[in-house]
């Protein structure tokens, strides 16, 4: 409605104008070199108007010849970009479904018709490398290094190429150089770190942890154990180191690795290898008391082996009978625990206490155990049954048992297991990749309970000393030793890095 309403008020106003000029038509008088022109004023703005009319539309034409050549060269580029995009995008998708032979096409093509160098070489270089070329690939990376905008590009590639290749020195030479470049990148930032603490090279792992912590990259908590952990690896080095010295140089090795274990201790004070070897350097220093409230500190949170271990040993010379009754003491911090028993027990087996260990362990073993025993636990129960008695045939009964127990926890990662804790992986190279846990893949329970020996007597020791057969013939033959499989080598994709932890892959 309303705009019939403006068509309307225009072609009145337009009226009104034409109406006007023809009731008032005037003259319009031209003198031009002794010419003099007479006419209508309509007729001559008329005149006037065509005549602009007519000058723009000639400039227009030579104008649109000036610029035509411009013009088809534009829409030649731009049409030319819409088929390089395409073939790129193709290209593409080809890596994605794995098809080499349509990757390396549609790059080729790509390259030739786009300038845009960082896509079309990561294109050829991602096709080269599914169809297995590495030199190609590593080519295709190299070439990205000579522009600043590709650079980092180009080095992130040639670390995996490296990386697969198991050539750790180039790749941490191209980890180095891009977290140079770019600090805040977190995959170079970790690359670096794993290679040192892989490589043992604990004072640049913590280098390294402390620009990274810089640059914000981890979290407080994970920083705080990355370090505990390296300075622990340090302090186990320098102990290493002090193995080999004497003297004072020993002593100033002893020194400085108790340092490093104690700085350790107060960043992860429950962590039991950092607390244990913590408490042995106090004790090779001296200071009994320092490593042992360490320990105390520790179990009571958490018994471990490891603490007990050292718990044990701390002082030289000691009696049977004071280590058993430091054991009981310890044990007593934390009374309901499995390591508690089997401290208090191994503390009393070393004093010929047979009557307190086998106390020490009842909640497992004898009339009145209520938990099954595990393989040290039935290791334990051997030991006493030979110590006490002499009945080795009852020792190897218990030693039957064990190979059948429930296994004890260890320190586990891909495909390692052991008693004695690590910094890294040796299967994989992984930093802090062992966990203290029971494997996936303990044996299964074969033997019944009623195989279990029965608890001697001091009556029927010599009874059952001269009963003891040489050999049970019908104990069962040991399970086969669990044997690792070797670890994959990396995906040949070319940045999952993500999901390599998930799949077991080798990491440095």
């Amino acid at each position: 409605m309303l705009r019939a309403l403006y068509t309307f008020l225009i072609i009145a106003v337009l009226s009104a104008i034409a109406i006007w000029l023809a009731d008032n038509p005037g003259e319009l008088v031209m003198h031009w070199r002794g010419y003099e022109i007479r006419t209508s004023f309509v007729i001559g703005v008329a005149a006037m108007a065509l005549a602009a009319f007519l000058a723009l539309f000639f400039y227009r034409i030579v104008v649109s010849f000036i610029e035509t050549p411009a013009s088809v060269s534009a829409f030649l580029e731009k049409r030319r970009q819409q088929k390089g995009f395409l073939a790129l995008s193709r290209g593409m998708v080809a890596v994605a479904a794995g098809d080499a032979g349509e990757a390396k096409r549609y790059a080729a093509q790509a390259h030739k018709l786009l300038d845009a160098p960082p896509l079309t070489l990561l294109l050829a270089a991602q096709a080269a490398q599914l169809e297995g070329n590495e030199a190609a690939a590593t080519g295709y990376f190299e070439q990205m290094l000579a522009a600043p905008e590709t650079e980092f590009l180009g080095l992130r590639g040639l670390f995996i190429q490296a990386r697969r290749a198991g050539d750790r020195d180039k790749a941490l030479a191209y980890a180095r150089r891009a977290f140079e470049l770019r600090p805040q990148t977190p995959w170079a930032a970790q690359a670096v770190f794993e290679i040192e603490a892989a490589e043992e090279d604990w004072d640049g792992a913590l280098k390294t942890l402390d620009r990274t912590v810089g640059a914000k990259l981890i979290p407080r908590n994970d920083a705080r154990r990355r370090r505990a952990l390296l300075l622990t690896a340090k302090a186990m080095t320098a102990e290493e180191a002090a193995r080999m010295q004497t003297g004072e140089a020993r002593d100033a090795a002893l020194q400085e690795a108790a340092r490093l274990a104690a700085e350790a201790v107060t960043l992860e004070p429950q962590f039991a290898p950092v607390v244990a070897l913590a408490a042995r350097l106090h004790a090779a220093t001296g200071k009994y008391r320092k490593g042992a409230r360490l320990i105390e500190e520790a179990w009571r949170a958490e018994p471990h082996p490891d603490l007990a271990d050292v718990w044990l040993d701390m002082i030289e010379g000691e009696t049977g009978y004071d280590r058993a009754a430091r054991a009981a003491s310890l044990a007593a911090r934390n009374p309901d625990h499995v390591e508690s028993h089997i401290l208090a027990a191994r503390g009393a087996i070393g004093a010929r206490d047979w009557k307190a260990a086998r106390a020490a362990l009842s909640r497992y073993v004898g009339p009145d155990a209520c938990e099954a025993p595990t393989q040290r636990i039935c290791e334990l129960m051997a030991e006493i049954e030979e110590g006490e008695f002499g009945d080795r045939g009852a020792a190897r009964g218990w030693l039957a048992r064990a190979l059948h127990a429930p296994e004890d926890p260890q320190w586990t990662g891909t495909g390692y297991r052991a008693h004695r804790w690590s910094p890294i992986n040796p299967a994989t190279g992984e930093f802090d990749g062992l966990s203290w846990t029971v494997s996936a893949t303990a044996a299964v329970p074969g033997l019944a309970g009623e195989d279990l020996p029965e608890p001697r007597s001091p009556a029927s020791s010599e009874a059952g000393a001269e009963a003891a057969p040489e050999a049970d013939a019908s104990a069962e033959k040991p399970s086969e030793v669990l044997v690792f499989r070797p670890p994959l080598p990396d995906d040949p994709g070319p940045d999952d890095d993500a999901g390599s932890e998930a799949r077991g892959e080798r990491k440095w």
